[in-house]
């Protein structure tokens, strides 16, 4: 919907955020902010008293209470806003869940809220352009109100996710959908780094990133992955913009995950979580090797084989389609354990299988593996897939903190360590 009412907190919701102070939440069970030390019934009084340079913390969910913070623009003014994993929930009213709004002098606020989730799911009336998920405005165009969203989640049920009226957005990291658009932008200009972006096709004409007037949208990470790349063309319903906080240009793993995520063969937490250092469990090892193989794993099923395997889960076509290719086993007593984390032997293991079974090649000694202290700990049944991987040089050492360069056999493999493995195998083809 690319007519929109400006000015629509106007005497309305500036009113409310100057004379309304915590009505809504007088009655919560516990304090819903802190700033400091200070705690406060509710998020309206935190709002009052927050001053430049403090973050408030969120310290439970909030419902209904048409959060609205007002900024004079007369002095500098940047603060924090830490959902710390909780939820601002407004159903009740034909309202945003949070409005910003700034005015009255020439400084510009910056808002940065992280952290959280933030859902508006009134429908009182469908399509109007008040109900959305975030609005933040300048009110006389004297300045330009920033709000920075950091690893949020934002939807509305009603119109826009965000609606960023001659003010500043910058998303380093949401995901944001809406009946609407996602974000609709006008007079201002957006800078994405990382986010999922989506609004029903049947709904949009516009797709799920709308500008207006002088409005700008700007995909900004220097190595992002934006899907589909001709979005403005397009007008895409689902836009994502793939960076990751946690893939870093001097990581050793940097090159090797965007490269297998530009591929599709692997993705992230989210749009901008890479979880580098996390662990991968059996379930995620074996859909990684699915992806390579490009096969059709739909006709394939491991509920009838694993107690642990629910039909129809996520994992259940993945697993099927290893077990029936000789890809990996079970344990052996009816369970699969499609959420224990993998250890590198396990891996190499999946990883020896795979090259032998899916890619039909014979290994190839491409590096003459040094002595490893802990060699011995390697399990009788992983031996010869552990050899074949390091001297193919598709799994090397891991350097502890003594400089000592290990196996570490029985260490559970992270994510990072898992790209770059199969990274090296796929170069063998």
């Amino acid at each position: 919907m690319l007519k929109k009412m400006t000015k629509r907190l106007g005497s309305l919701l500036l009113s409310a955020a100057l004379i309304l102070p915590a009505t809504a939440g007088a009655f919560a069970a516990g304090p819903q902010a802190q700033i400091g030390s200070t705690q406060y019934t509710t998020l309206w009084e935190a709002l009052e008293e927050v001053k430049d340079g403090q973050t408030i913390e969120i310290l439970s969910d909030i419902s209904n209470e048409e959060l609205t913070l007002f900024c004079s623009c007369e002095s500098s003014f940047n603060i924090t806003i830490d959902l710390n994993d909780h939820t601002i929930y407004e159903s009740t009213t034909n309202s945003p869940g949070f409005s910003y709004i700034a005015g009255g002098g020439s400084v510009a606020p910056k808002v940065t809220i992280r952290d959280g989730t933030i859902r508006c799911t009134s429908k009182s009336t469908v399509g109007s352009p008040y109900a959305s998920g975030i609005w933040v405005e300048s009110m006389d165009r004297t300045c330009r109100p920033v709000l920075v969203l950091d690893n949020m989640t934002i939807s509305s049920a009603n119109d826009a996710g965000v609606n960023c009226i001659d003010a500043q957005l910058n998303v380093m990291g949401a995901a944001i959908s809406a009946y609407d658009d996602a974000i609709y932008a006008q007079d201002a200009p957006v800078y994405i780094q990382a986010g999922n972006f989506y609004t029903p096709k049947d709904v949009s004409k516009n797709g799920a990133l709308v500008t207006k007037n002088k409005a700008t949208i700007s995909m900004t990470a220097k190595d992002g992955i934006i899907r589909p790349a001709n979005w403005q063309e397009q007008k895409s319903t689902l836009v994502r913009a793939i960076w990751f906080k946690d893939v870093r240009t001097y990581d050793w793993f940097y090159e090797k995950v965007y490269d297998m995520t530009r591929r599709g063969l692997i993705s992230g937490k989210n749009s901008w979580t890479f979880g580098s250092l996390d662990s991968i469990t059996r379930a995620e090892a074996v859909t990684l090797l699915a992806a390579a193989s490009g096969q059709d794993v739909s006709k394939y099923s491991a509920s009838s084989m694993f107690y642990d395997v629910a039909q129809n889960s996520w994992y259940d076509h993945y697993i099927g389609w290893a077990v029936a290719n000789g890809v990996a086993n079970g344990y052996g007593y009816g369970a699969f354990g499609p959420n224990d984390t993998i250890t590198r032997e396990q891996l190499a293991v999946m990883l020896y299988s795979y090259q032998n079974k899916i890619m039909n090649k014979d290994v190839v000694e491409k590096v003459t593996p040094q002595e490893m202290p802990d060699a011995d700990q390697v399990s009788d049944w992983a031996q010869t897939a552990m050899d074949a991987m390091m001297r193919e040089g598709i799994i090397s050492g891991d350097l502890g903190d003594d400089d000592i360069v290990r196996i570490n056999p029985q260490a559970e493999a992270t994510r990072a360590q898992a790209a770059c493995m199969l990274y090296q195998l796929l170069e063998l083809a």
